[in-house]
Protein backbone atom coordinates (compact mmCIF):
# COMPACT_ATOMS: atom_id res chain seq x y z
CA UNK A 1 0.00 0.00 0.00
CA UNK A 2 1.23 3.19 -0.96
CA UNK A 3 2.65 5.79 1.55
CA UNK A 4 1.02 9.03 2.56
CA UNK A 5 3.28 10.93 4.41
CA UNK A 6 1.94 14.78 6.01
CA UNK A 7 4.10 17.43 4.55
CA UNK A 8 4.95 19.39 7.55
CA UNK A 9 7.03 22.48 7.00
CA UNK A 10 8.98 24.54 9.68
CA UNK A 11 4.78 25.76 10.90
CA UNK A 12 5.75 22.57 13.08
CA UNK A 13 8.02 24.14 15.51
CA UNK A 14 4.88 26.80 16.53
CA UNK A 15 1.70 25.13 15.68
CA UNK A 16 1.96 21.98 14.24
CA UNK A 17 0.15 20.43 11.14
CA UNK A 18 -3.61 20.04 10.12
CA UNK A 19 -5.29 18.23 12.07
CA UNK A 20 -4.63 14.47 10.69
CA UNK A 21 -8.09 13.24 12.13
CA UNK A 22 -9.61 15.25 9.06
CA UNK A 23 -8.61 11.89 7.04
CA UNK A 24 -7.74 14.35 4.07
CA UNK A 25 -4.21 15.72 3.88
CA UNK A 26 -4.18 18.60 2.25
CA UNK A 27 -0.55 18.38 1.11
CA UNK A 28 1.25 14.74 0.58
CA UNK A 29 4.35 13.92 -0.90
CA UNK A 30 5.73 9.91 -1.11
CA UNK A 31 9.70 10.64 -0.16
CA UNK A 32 12.52 8.83 -1.67
CA UNK A 33 16.21 9.16 -0.04
CA UNK A 34 16.67 12.58 -0.76
CA UNK A 35 16.56 13.57 3.03
CA UNK A 36 19.23 14.51 4.65
CA UNK A 37 20.49 14.26 7.92
CA UNK A 38 19.68 17.26 9.25
CA UNK A 39 16.41 17.45 8.04
CA UNK A 40 15.90 13.88 9.89
CA UNK A 41 17.27 15.79 13.24
CA UNK A 42 14.92 18.41 12.34
CA UNK A 43 11.97 16.51 12.24
CA UNK A 44 12.64 15.18 15.47
CA UNK A 45 13.25 17.97 16.94
CA UNK A 46 9.92 19.38 15.35
CA UNK A 47 8.03 16.24 17.06
CA UNK A 48 9.58 17.17 20.06
CA UNK A 49 8.52 21.08 19.77
CA UNK A 50 5.03 19.95 19.46
CA UNK A 51 5.14 18.26 22.11
CA UNK A 52 6.30 20.93 24.38
CA UNK A 53 3.55 22.85 23.49
CA UNK A 54 1.19 20.51 23.33
CA UNK A 55 1.52 19.69 26.87
CA UNK A 56 0.74 23.06 28.06
CA UNK A 57 -2.81 23.09 26.36
CA UNK A 58 -3.23 19.83 27.99
CA UNK A 59 -2.28 20.25 30.88
CA UNK A 60 -4.58 23.27 30.95
CA UNK A 61 -7.68 21.64 29.17
CA UNK A 62 -8.08 18.58 30.27
CA UNK A 63 -5.37 15.71 31.16
CA UNK A 64 -6.65 13.37 33.34
CA UNK A 65 -4.18 13.77 36.49
CA UNK A 66 -6.22 16.08 38.55
CA UNK A 67 -9.10 13.41 39.49
CA UNK A 68 -6.58 11.68 41.61
CA UNK A 69 -4.01 13.97 42.77
CA UNK A 70 -3.51 13.90 46.19
CA UNK A 71 -5.28 16.84 48.42
CA UNK A 72 -7.66 17.57 51.29
CA UNK A 73 -9.38 20.61 49.57
CA UNK A 74 -9.93 21.36 45.96
CA UNK A 75 -10.90 23.98 43.39
CA UNK A 76 -14.54 23.84 42.97
CA UNK A 77 -15.08 23.08 39.13
CA UNK A 78 -12.29 20.72 39.71
CA UNK A 79 -14.22 19.01 42.74
CA UNK A 80 -16.96 18.39 40.66
CA UNK A 81 -14.83 16.59 37.60
CA UNK A 82 -13.22 14.27 40.36
CA UNK A 83 -16.93 13.10 41.59
CA UNK A 84 -17.94 12.15 37.70
CA UNK A 85 -20.21 15.18 38.26
CA UNK A 86 -21.50 15.36 34.53
CA UNK A 87 -21.95 19.43 34.65
CA UNK A 88 -18.27 18.91 34.44
CA UNK A 89 -17.59 16.45 31.08
CA UNK A 90 -13.76 16.10 30.91
CA UNK A 91 -12.89 16.68 27.43
CA UNK A 92 -9.47 17.88 25.28
CA UNK A 93 -8.29 17.63 21.64
CA UNK A 94 -5.95 14.61 20.92
CA UNK A 95 -4.94 16.70 17.45
CA UNK A 96 -1.54 17.20 18.86
CA UNK A 97 -1.13 14.34 19.66
CA UNK A 98 -1.95 12.79 16.21
CA UNK A 99 0.18 15.57 14.91
CA UNK A 100 3.41 13.75 16.68
CA UNK A 101 2.56 10.49 15.45
CA UNK A 102 2.21 12.08 11.91
CA UNK A 103 5.96 13.56 12.20
CA UNK A 104 7.19 10.37 13.69
CA UNK A 105 5.60 8.68 10.80
CA UNK A 106 7.86 10.75 8.60
CA UNK A 107 10.92 10.63 10.32
CA UNK A 108 10.53 6.18 10.20
CA UNK A 109 10.11 6.30 6.67
CA UNK A 110 12.33 8.39 5.29
CA UNK A 111 15.58 7.51 7.80
CA UNK A 112 14.50 3.80 6.53
CA UNK A 113 15.24 4.97 2.79
CA UNK A 114 18.18 7.21 3.45
CA UNK A 115 21.53 6.53 2.63
CA UNK A 116 22.76 6.92 6.31
CA UNK A 117 24.75 3.84 7.77
CA UNK A 118 22.94 1.67 10.03
CA UNK A 119 24.01 2.84 13.00
CA UNK A 120 22.59 6.63 12.35
CA UNK A 121 19.76 5.47 10.49
CA UNK A 122 18.94 3.26 13.24
CA UNK A 123 19.24 6.44 15.41
CA UNK A 124 16.44 8.15 13.90
CA UNK A 125 14.44 5.12 13.38
CA UNK A 126 14.82 4.43 17.14
CA UNK A 127 13.76 8.27 18.11
CA UNK A 128 10.76 7.95 15.48
CA UNK A 129 9.89 4.38 17.03
CA UNK A 130 9.78 6.14 20.38
CA UNK A 131 8.27 9.49 19.80
CA UNK A 132 4.96 7.58 17.94
CA UNK A 133 4.51 4.73 21.77
CA UNK A 134 5.39 7.73 23.58
CA UNK A 135 2.39 9.30 21.89
CA UNK A 136 -0.17 6.25 21.93
CA UNK A 137 0.67 5.63 25.97
CA UNK A 138 -0.37 9.25 26.52
CA UNK A 139 -3.56 8.43 23.97
CA UNK A 140 -4.11 5.97 26.19
CA UNK A 141 -4.27 7.10 29.80
CA UNK A 142 -6.40 10.17 28.63
CA UNK A 143 -8.43 8.89 26.35
CA UNK A 144 -8.35 5.17 26.07
CA UNK A 145 -9.82 4.07 22.80
CA UNK A 146 -8.42 5.98 20.17
CA UNK A 147 -8.03 6.05 16.31
CA UNK A 148 -4.76 3.69 15.62
CA UNK A 149 -2.39 4.87 12.85
CA UNK A 150 0.38 2.72 12.19
CA UNK A 151 2.51 3.65 9.15
CA UNK A 152 -0.21 5.40 6.91
CA UNK A 153 -2.87 8.15 6.65
CA UNK A 154 -5.67 6.35 5.00
CA UNK A 155 -7.68 9.46 3.27
CA UNK A 156 -11.03 7.39 4.30
CA UNK A 157 -12.58 7.91 7.84
CA UNK A 158 -11.43 5.28 10.38
CA UNK A 159 -12.73 4.49 13.35
CA UNK A 160 -11.72 4.20 17.14
CA UNK A 161 -9.81 1.28 18.08
CA UNK A 162 -9.95 -0.79 21.32
CA UNK A 163 -7.68 0.70 24.25
CA UNK A 164 -5.95 -3.02 24.17
CA UNK A 165 -5.07 -2.86 20.53
CA UNK A 166 -3.91 0.46 20.93
CA UNK A 167 -1.65 -1.10 23.77
CA UNK A 168 -0.70 -3.88 21.73
CA UNK A 169 0.95 -1.82 18.82
CA UNK A 170 2.68 1.07 21.34
CA UNK A 171 4.36 -2.25 23.09
CA UNK A 172 5.21 -3.11 19.82
CA UNK A 173 6.54 0.37 18.60
CA UNK A 174 8.57 1.04 22.26
CA UNK A 175 10.56 -2.95 21.42
CA UNK A 176 11.10 -1.54 18.12
CA UNK A 177 12.80 1.99 20.30
CA UNK A 178 14.32 -0.27 22.52
CA UNK A 179 16.04 -2.04 20.40
CA UNK A 180 17.34 0.27 17.74
CA UNK A 181 18.43 2.99 19.87
CA UNK A 182 21.97 3.93 21.91
CA UNK A 183 22.35 4.92 25.00
CA UNK A 184 21.85 8.29 25.87
CA UNK A 185 25.70 9.00 26.76
CA UNK A 186 26.18 7.26 23.20
CA UNK A 187 24.48 9.82 20.99
CA UNK A 188 25.63 12.07 18.90
CA UNK A 189 24.05 14.96 16.68
CA UNK A 190 24.77 15.94 13.29
CA UNK A 191 27.51 17.52 14.02
CA UNK A 192 28.91 14.91 15.69
CA UNK A 193 28.65 16.70 19.13
CA UNK A 194 27.16 14.52 22.27
CA UNK A 195 23.44 15.36 22.91
CA UNK A 196 23.38 17.66 25.79
CA UNK A 197 19.30 17.49 26.82
CA UNK A 198 17.56 14.26 28.31
CA UNK A 199 14.42 15.03 25.67
CA UNK A 200 16.55 12.79 23.53
CA UNK A 201 15.21 9.55 23.34
CA UNK A 202 17.28 6.92 24.11
CA UNK A 203 17.57 3.23 25.34
CA UNK A 204 16.87 4.04 28.59
CA UNK A 205 13.96 6.37 27.86
CA UNK A 206 12.30 3.70 25.55
CA UNK A 207 12.89 1.17 28.37
CA UNK A 208 11.30 2.88 30.66
CA UNK A 209 8.07 3.71 28.27
CA UNK A 210 8.03 -0.17 27.81
CA UNK A 211 7.64 -0.90 31.26
CA UNK A 212 5.07 1.56 31.79
CA UNK A 213 3.11 0.46 28.51
CA UNK A 214 2.79 -3.05 29.75
CA UNK A 215 2.14 -2.27 32.89
CA UNK A 216 -0.86 -0.13 31.76
CA UNK A 217 -2.37 -3.26 29.98
CA UNK A 218 -1.56 -5.98 32.60
CA UNK A 219 -3.30 -3.42 34.96
CA UNK A 220 -6.12 -2.95 33.03
CA UNK A 221 -7.28 -5.82 32.45
CA UNK A 222 -10.45 -5.16 34.33
CA UNK A 223 -11.49 -2.19 32.47
CA UNK A 224 -11.07 -4.15 29.07
CA UNK A 225 -13.85 -4.59 27.18
CA UNK A 226 -14.69 -8.55 27.82
CA UNK A 227 -13.59 -9.85 24.29
CA UNK A 228 -10.42 -8.09 24.69
CA UNK A 229 -9.26 -9.96 27.63
CA UNK A 230 -8.03 -13.07 26.41
CA UNK A 231 -3.77 -12.14 27.39
CA UNK A 232 -1.41 -13.11 29.50
CA UNK A 233 -1.35 -10.31 32.38
CA UNK A 234 1.54 -12.30 33.89
CA UNK A 235 3.98 -12.14 30.57
CA UNK A 236 2.84 -8.39 30.91
CA UNK A 237 4.19 -7.85 34.30
CA UNK A 238 7.41 -10.46 33.44
CA UNK A 239 8.05 -7.72 30.57
CA UNK A 240 7.84 -4.49 32.70
CA UNK A 241 10.12 -5.72 35.17
CA UNK A 242 13.04 -7.08 32.79
CA UNK A 243 12.34 -3.20 31.10
CA UNK A 244 12.91 -1.70 34.59
CA UNK A 245 15.57 -4.02 35.55
CA UNK A 246 17.42 -3.02 32.25
CA UNK A 247 17.11 1.31 33.04
CA UNK A 248 17.95 0.30 37.11
CA UNK A 249 21.02 -2.21 36.16
CA UNK A 250 22.25 -0.13 33.39
CA UNK A 251 24.26 1.72 35.86
CA UNK A 252 23.87 5.05 33.64
CA UNK A 253 20.87 6.92 35.87
CA UNK A 254 21.34 7.14 39.63
CA UNK A 255 19.20 8.22 42.64
CA UNK A 256 20.34 11.73 43.77
CA UNK A 257 21.86 11.50 47.07
CA UNK A 258 18.38 13.18 49.12
CA UNK A 259 14.61 14.40 49.15
CA UNK A 260 16.61 17.73 48.86
CA UNK A 261 18.86 17.20 45.93
CA UNK A 262 15.31 15.50 44.36
CA UNK A 263 13.86 19.41 44.64
CA UNK A 264 17.04 21.26 43.34
CA UNK A 265 18.64 19.29 41.11
CA UNK A 266 16.70 16.54 39.61
CA UNK A 267 13.54 18.76 39.39
CA UNK A 268 15.23 20.92 37.44
CA UNK A 269 16.34 19.05 34.75
CA UNK A 270 19.17 17.05 33.68
CA UNK A 271 20.53 15.04 36.93
CA UNK A 272 21.59 11.41 37.00
CA UNK A 273 18.14 10.41 38.06
CA UNK A 274 16.36 11.63 35.54
CA UNK A 275 15.65 9.43 32.38
CA UNK A 276 13.19 11.95 30.32
CA UNK A 277 11.98 15.22 30.20
CA UNK A 278 11.47 18.13 28.16
CA UNK A 279 12.90 21.39 27.98
CA UNK A 280 11.50 24.42 29.78
CA UNK A 281 14.01 26.04 31.59
CA UNK A 282 15.56 29.90 30.54
CA UNK A 283 13.48 28.74 27.25
CA UNK A 284 10.53 30.95 28.06
CA UNK A 285 11.85 33.60 25.85
CA UNK A 286 11.75 31.20 22.72
CA UNK A 287 8.55 29.58 23.80
CA UNK A 288 6.81 32.83 23.21
CA UNK A 289 4.25 34.88 25.22
CA UNK A 290 1.52 33.05 24.86
CA UNK A 291 2.53 30.26 26.76
CA UNK A 292 4.26 31.85 29.44
CA UNK A 293 1.26 31.32 32.03
CA UNK A 294 0.50 28.19 30.85
CA UNK A 295 1.09 25.05 33.09
CA UNK A 296 3.04 22.78 31.88
CA UNK A 297 3.40 20.35 35.10
CA UNK A 298 1.16 20.12 38.47
CA UNK A 299 3.38 22.50 40.07
CA UNK A 300 1.25 25.65 39.39
CA UNK A 301 -1.91 23.63 41.04
CA UNK A 302 -0.01 23.33 44.03
CA UNK A 303 2.14 25.92 44.75
CA UNK A 304 1.83 29.82 45.47
CA UNK A 305 4.02 31.84 47.76
CA UNK A 306 7.05 31.18 48.48
CA UNK A 307 8.22 29.61 45.10
CA UNK A 308 5.95 33.07 43.89
CA UNK A 309 7.88 35.47 45.94
CA UNK A 310 5.54 38.59 44.89
CA UNK A 311 2.64 36.35 46.59
CA UNK A 312 1.58 36.49 50.17
CA UNK A 313 1.78 33.25 52.37
CA UNK A 314 -1.92 33.49 53.36
CA UNK A 315 -2.22 34.06 49.01
CA UNK A 316 -2.18 29.74 49.36
CA UNK A 317 -6.09 28.83 50.06
CA UNK A 318 -6.53 30.00 46.20
CA UNK A 319 -4.25 27.16 45.19
CA UNK A 320 -5.94 24.75 42.94
CA UNK A 321 -5.36 21.99 45.38
CA UNK A 322 -4.15 21.93 48.94
CA UNK A 323 -2.79 19.60 51.58
CA UNK A 324 -2.94 20.27 55.34
CA UNK A 325 -0.48 20.08 57.61
CA UNK A 326 -1.63 17.28 59.70
CA UNK A 327 -1.87 15.34 56.36
CA UNK A 328 1.69 15.94 55.98
CA UNK A 329 2.89 14.62 59.19
CA UNK A 330 0.77 11.65 58.81
CA UNK A 331 2.28 10.91 55.49
CA UNK A 332 5.77 11.72 56.39
CA UNK A 333 6.62 10.80 60.13
CA UNK A 334 9.33 12.69 62.06
CA UNK A 335 12.34 11.19 60.26
CA UNK A 336 11.63 11.08 56.86
CA UNK A 337 13.44 13.52 54.94
CA UNK A 338 11.02 14.56 52.26
CA UNK A 339 8.35 16.35 54.82
CA UNK A 340 10.99 19.02 54.76
CA UNK A 341 11.96 18.90 51.26
CA UNK A 342 8.46 18.78 49.78
CA UNK A 343 7.25 21.39 52.42
CA UNK A 344 8.46 24.80 52.66
CA UNK A 345 9.43 25.16 56.62
CA UNK A 346 6.90 22.66 57.31
CA UNK A 347 7.80 22.69 60.85
CA UNK A 348 7.18 26.90 61.51
CA UNK A 349 4.60 26.68 59.02
CA UNK A 350 2.46 24.14 60.67
CA UNK A 351 2.82 25.66 64.21
CA UNK A 352 -0.81 26.93 66.02
CA UNK A 353 0.48 30.01 65.69
CA UNK A 354 0.59 30.63 61.89
CA UNK A 355 -3.02 29.05 61.33
CA UNK A 356 -4.44 32.33 60.85
CA UNK A 357 -2.18 33.03 57.71
CA UNK A 358 -1.85 29.70 56.62
CA UNK A 359 -5.39 28.19 56.66
CA UNK A 360 -4.08 25.13 58.01
CA UNK A 361 -2.01 23.83 55.39
CA UNK A 362 1.14 23.02 54.19
CA UNK A 363 3.47 25.16 51.60
CA UNK A 364 4.67 22.81 49.19
CA UNK A 365 8.31 23.21 47.69
CA UNK A 366 9.01 20.26 45.28
CA UNK A 367 9.60 23.01 42.83
CA UNK A 368 11.90 25.93 44.09
CA UNK A 369 12.76 28.09 40.86
CA UNK A 370 10.13 30.31 39.33
CA UNK A 371 10.53 32.28 35.25
CA UNK A 372 9.44 36.13 36.19
CA UNK A 373 8.71 38.81 33.19
CA UNK A 374 9.12 42.03 33.94
CA UNK A 375 6.84 43.91 31.02
CA UNK A 376 7.85 47.59 31.80
CA UNK A 377 4.73 48.06 33.79
CA UNK A 378 5.63 45.68 36.64
CA UNK A 379 7.08 42.40 37.56
CA UNK A 380 5.17 38.96 37.17
CA UNK A 381 5.80 35.54 38.02
CA UNK A 382 4.79 33.41 34.81
CA UNK A 383 6.13 29.98 35.38
CA UNK A 384 8.36 27.22 36.67
CA UNK A 385 11.86 27.70 35.33
CA UNK A 386 12.28 24.21 35.64
CA UNK A 387 11.92 21.00 32.70
CA UNK A 388 9.20 18.51 32.70
CA UNK A 389 10.58 15.31 34.04
CA UNK A 390 8.48 12.54 32.73
CA UNK A 391 10.21 9.79 34.29
CA UNK A 392 12.94 9.55 36.67
CA UNK A 393 14.78 6.46 38.24
CA UNK A 394 12.67 6.34 41.74
CA UNK A 395 9.98 5.88 39.52
CA UNK A 396 11.19 3.13 37.38
CA UNK A 397 12.47 1.48 40.89
CA UNK A 398 9.05 1.57 42.39
CA UNK A 399 7.55 0.41 39.21
CA UNK A 400 9.82 -2.85 38.93
CA UNK A 401 8.71 -3.27 42.71
CA UNK A 402 5.30 -3.36 41.91
CA UNK A 403 6.22 -5.72 38.99
CA UNK A 404 7.85 -7.87 41.41
CA UNK A 405 4.89 -7.78 44.00
CA UNK A 406 2.40 -8.94 41.63
CA UNK A 407 4.55 -11.82 39.92
CA UNK A 408 5.19 -13.02 43.50
CA UNK A 409 6.99 -15.42 44.83
CA UNK A 410 11.22 -15.69 44.53
CA UNK A 411 9.89 -11.90 43.21
CA UNK A 412 8.47 -10.93 46.79
CA UNK A 413 12.48 -10.15 48.28
CA UNK A 414 13.16 -8.09 45.69
CA UNK A 415 9.77 -6.05 45.19
CA UNK A 416 10.54 -5.23 48.85
CA UNK A 417 14.32 -4.48 48.07
CA UNK A 418 13.26 -1.87 46.04
CA UNK A 419 10.86 -0.36 47.73
CA UNK A 420 13.46 -0.20 51.08
CA UNK A 421 16.04 1.33 48.26
CA UNK A 422 13.38 4.64 48.35
CA UNK A 423 12.99 4.97 51.66
CA UNK A 424 16.72 4.37 52.49
CA UNK A 425 16.98 7.37 50.66
CA UNK A 426 13.91 9.68 52.51
CA UNK A 427 15.43 7.91 56.02
CA UNK A 428 12.38 6.31 56.15
CA UNK A 429 11.37 3.15 58.46
CA UNK A 430 12.09 0.21 56.35
CA UNK A 431 9.51 -2.11 55.02
CA UNK A 432 7.40 -4.34 58.05
CA UNK A 433 5.40 -7.17 56.81
CA UNK A 434 2.90 -5.41 60.06
CA UNK A 435 2.12 -2.24 57.00
CA UNK A 436 -1.05 -2.43 55.37
CA UNK A 437 -2.55 -5.31 56.61
CA UNK A 438 0.33 -6.93 55.16
CA UNK A 439 -0.50 -6.11 51.58
CA UNK A 440 2.91 -5.32 49.57
CA UNK A 441 1.35 -4.14 46.71
CA UNK A 442 -0.61 -1.41 48.67
CA UNK A 443 2.51 -0.46 50.59
CA UNK A 444 4.68 -0.08 47.25
CA UNK A 445 1.31 2.03 46.02
CA UNK A 446 1.33 4.30 49.20
CA UNK A 447 5.33 4.90 48.38
CA UNK A 448 4.80 5.97 44.84
CA UNK A 449 2.01 8.24 46.33
CA UNK A 450 4.77 9.85 48.34
CA UNK A 451 7.85 9.84 47.12
CA UNK A 452 6.17 11.19 43.42
CA UNK A 453 4.05 13.28 45.26
CA UNK A 454 2.35 16.26 43.55
CA UNK A 455 4.19 15.15 40.24
CA UNK A 456 0.96 13.75 38.30
CA UNK A 457 1.30 10.28 38.84
CA UNK A 458 -1.51 9.11 41.21
CA UNK A 459 -4.70 9.00 39.41
CA UNK A 460 -2.74 6.11 36.63
CA UNK A 461 -1.41 4.39 39.39
CA UNK A 462 -5.09 3.97 40.88
CA UNK A 463 -6.09 2.89 37.61
CA UNK A 464 -3.39 0.38 37.03
CA UNK A 465 -3.65 -1.17 40.74
CA UNK A 466 -7.32 -1.55 40.39
CA UNK A 467 -7.91 1.00 43.52
CA UNK A 468 -10.03 2.96 41.90
CA UNK A 469 -13.37 2.62 44.72
CA UNK A 470 -10.97 3.26 47.57
CA UNK A 471 -8.50 6.11 46.84
CA UNK A 472 -10.92 8.07 44.09
CA UNK A 473 -13.85 10.62 45.06
CA UNK A 474 -17.17 9.50 45.94
CA UNK A 475 -18.33 9.62 42.19
CA UNK A 476 -15.61 6.62 41.03
CA UNK A 477 -16.39 4.98 44.09
CA UNK A 478 -20.13 4.44 42.97
CA UNK A 479 -19.20 4.02 39.32
CA UNK A 480 -20.40 0.46 38.21
CA UNK A 481 -17.94 -2.28 36.58
CA UNK A 482 -19.55 -1.22 33.23
CA UNK A 483 -18.72 2.24 33.93
CA UNK A 484 -15.55 1.48 34.18
CA UNK A 485 -15.55 -0.61 30.60
CA UNK A 486 -17.43 2.25 29.25
CA UNK A 487 -14.74 4.85 30.02
CA UNK A 488 -15.17 6.84 32.85
CA UNK A 489 -11.45 6.76 33.81
CA UNK A 490 -11.25 8.68 30.38
CA UNK A 491 -12.05 12.25 28.70
CA UNK A 492 -14.41 13.08 26.28
CA UNK A 493 -13.61 13.09 22.43
CA UNK A 494 -13.47 16.40 21.34
CA UNK A 495 -15.22 17.73 18.72
CA UNK A 496 -12.64 18.60 16.26
CA UNK A 497 -11.79 14.34 15.53
CA UNK A 498 -15.71 14.07 14.40
CA UNK A 499 -14.46 16.27 11.58
CA UNK A 500 -15.19 14.16 7.95
CA UNK A 501 -14.61 11.13 10.41
CA UNK A 502 -18.37 9.59 9.98
CA UNK A 503 -16.69 6.92 11.88
CA UNK A 504 -15.96 8.43 14.51
CA UNK A 505 -18.03 7.18 17.96
CA UNK A 506 -17.89 9.63 21.26
CA UNK A 507 -16.83 7.49 24.74
CA UNK A 508 -19.48 5.50 25.74
CA UNK A 509 -19.89 6.61 29.21
CA UNK A 510 -19.80 10.49 28.62
CA UNK A 511 -22.05 10.45 25.85
CA UNK A 512 -24.85 9.59 28.40
CA UNK A 513 -24.94 13.61 29.65
CA UNK A 514 -24.41 14.87 26.07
Amino acid sequence: MKHIIILITSIWLLAGCEDLLEMEPKNSLTYGNSMTEKELEASVRGAQAIIRTYMMMHYNNGSNYVNGSYADEVEYTLSLRRNLDPQVIPGGDWGQQYNVISVANRTIYLAKHSDLDQDRKNLYLGQGYFLKAFIYYDLLKEWGECVLIKDEVEPEPVAKSPWTEIADYAIEVAQEAVDALPDFSEIKDSKGQFARYKSTPCKGAANALLAHLCAWKAGGKYFAREDQRDYDERELWLRAERACSWVIDSSIYQLASSPEEVCTEVMVGGSKESIFESVYKDQWVEMGGMWEALKFNPAKDYENWPINNLAMPSDNEWNAFNIKTTTVQEMFPDGDLRKDAYFYKFEEMAHPDSVEITHGFAYPYKWRYGYYKDDGWGKYWRNINQNKIWWRLADIILLRAECRARLGGEYVAGAIEDLNTIRRRANAKLYSSSEYGGDLRYAIFKEREKELLMEGYRYYDVIRNGYVRMELEEGFRKASDQDFIDGCFFNAIGSGAFSKNTLMRQNSYWLRYM
